[in-house]
């Protein structure tokens, strides 16, 4: 019986220097790769909605060449069109070099929460509209909408986090100079002209940092449970009411800070401060985004079942704020830890 021939197998090829002849590569830098590779498929998946299924095939040689087999579904039915289409979404991904050094801020941290609103629903339309091409058989490898595509992965973190990951262990490894990235068909033999990336482009794929813009939560109320009454750079700790759990926080509010200390401001159980915290945020190796640090710019108000009191920057703050409705919370960011 003739093999058919399919379009659904994607490769790639690790590309050493002219003069090396072996084809073997560190088994620990390839598995990194891999797992990485794996990761971005499996976050496609799910940004897409589609369900992704990869089988490898035996290596070759030529550098080290690895070649997958695509075996997409939608609703329980396998599509060779997704298959294509999800190969062709995972070239972009791996081999359209950015056009400068690549940044978490740039991808969802600097924009307002309306400009964010607009951006998820942006993003939905652009995921509905992949899916109806989709539907018809209308998406191909020659006539896939690069920027729906380009909008799509470069605004989902753990891809650009994976992504950067993939890299940096290669540009750890200086075996490999360049790699390439091409749809083949179940002969192997290529479909479109192979994506190259040279290595003097992988740091360009790397992240700068693993840290995320801080965000200002200007209506925060925290119980405290344990304050500091002395002088030092210590954490205070309180229950944060956003997430009901204990943070440890440092006092920045200069002044509140100071009448603790030299006035012996009371605490008790159940007493509360309302704030301006300032959370700062990290993606992990996984792409996850977690909370880092928190930090109280400035203490609006303090209150207990008995008494209840506004302070000097919290009364500065709520005129302020009448004034003008878009007051934001860098009116304290330059109050400094003592």
């Amino acid at each position: 019986m003739t093999e058919s021939k399919t379009d659904n197998r994607f490769e790639l090829h690790y590309l050493f220097n002219e003069d090396d002849k072996t084809h073997t590569m560190d088994a620990v830098v390839r598995n990194k790769c891999e797992y990485e590779f794996l990761q971005i498929i499996s976050a496609i998946s799910k940004e897409l909605n589609i369900q992704i299924k990869v089988e490898t095939e035996a290596y070759d040689e030529g550098g080290l060449v690895e070649f997958y087999t695509f075996i997409c579904s939608a609703e329980g039915q396998a599509i060779i069109e997704l298959a294509n289409f999800t190969i062709a979404t995972l070239a972009l991904i791996l081999s359209t070099i950015p056009g400068k050094k690549s940044k978490l801020d740039i991808i969802e941290q600097q924009l307002s929460i309306e400009e964010k609103r607009l951006s998820i629903e942006e993003k939905k339309l652009n995921i509905l509209l992949i899916q109806k091409e989709l539907e018809k058989k209308e998406i191909h490898s020659t006539n896939i909408n690069i920027d729906k595509i380009e909008y799509i992965v470069n605004n989902n973190i753990k891809i650009t986090k994976h992504k950067s990951n993939y890299y940096k262990a290669l540009s750890n490894y200086p075996k490999v100079k360049k790699i390439s990235t091409a749809q083949i068909d179940s002969f192997r033999n290529p479909i479109e002209e192979p994506k190259i990336v040279e290595r003097k482009d992988f740091d360009k794929f790397i992240l700068e940092s693993d840290n995320l813009d801080p965000i200002p939560d200007e209506n925060a109320t925290i119980e405290i449970v344990s304050p500091v009454l002395k002088k030092g750079k210590y954490k205070w700790k309180g229950i944060y009411n956003k997430i009901g759990s204990v943070i440890e926080f440092t006092m920045k509010d200069k002044e509140f800070k100071k009448n603790v200390i030299e006035t012996g401001i009371p605490f008790k159980n159940g007493t509360f401060i309302d704030c301006i915290l300032k959370i700062e945020r990290k993606i992990d190796d996984f792409g996850n985004i977690f909370n880092s640090n928190y930090s109280v710019l400035a203490v609006l108000r303090q209150h207990d079942e008995i008494i209840s009191f506004e302070t000097n920057l919290g009364k500065k703050y709520r005129q302020q704020k009448e004034a003008d409705k878009h007051t934001h919370y860098k009116l304290f960011e330059d109050e400094e830890f003592e």
